[in-house]
């Protein structure tokens, strides 16, 4: 039997999920010359590197098996502090470009969305992973 959606509970790759899509569309927004003309390709290009660079973190986090590895779990949650880190930089990113390349409101509050969204799963997955994977000792 099925579980209705809102009574789901967060799945393991849900980050990793999420990573991607807001990786993905920070690609495919800034790679767009009608967004971010090519002549100022800089910033775009740090845009586009903090989006990779969240989603490669959440999906090494991941991969990293703690089993009572003291130096496993403080990569694991550095990884994932770096991440969320990351997302704010990349929101603040966001409200610098709004003005500057003439994007909507839409575009960014959709944008800023993703990545806030990324940023609190990552949130409660380190919480969660603090709580749960903490070496004895």
């Amino acid at each position: 039997m099925s579980v209705p959606v809102p009574k789901r509970k967060p799945g393991e790759l849900d980050v990793n999920t999420l990573a991607r899509v807001l990786c993905v569309y920070t690609l495919r927004i800034t790679g767009n010359e009608k967004n971010f003309p090519p002549n100022q390709a800089s910033y775009s290009e740090i845009m586009r590197r903090t989006a990779l660079r969240i989603h490669v973190l959440c999906w090494r986090a991941n991969n990293i098996k703690v089993n009572g590895n003291a130096k496993r779990y403080r990569d694991r949650i550095e990884a994932q502090a770096e991440a969320a880190d990351l997302c704010n930089d990349l929101y603040a990113m966001i409200e610098v470009a709004k003005p500057l390349y003439h994007l909507s409101s839409r575009r960014c509050i959709y944008w800023q969305g993703l990545v806030v969204n990324v940023r609190n799963h990552i949130r409660g997955w380190y919480d969660s992973d603090v709580k749960r994977l903490k070496p004895e000792g």
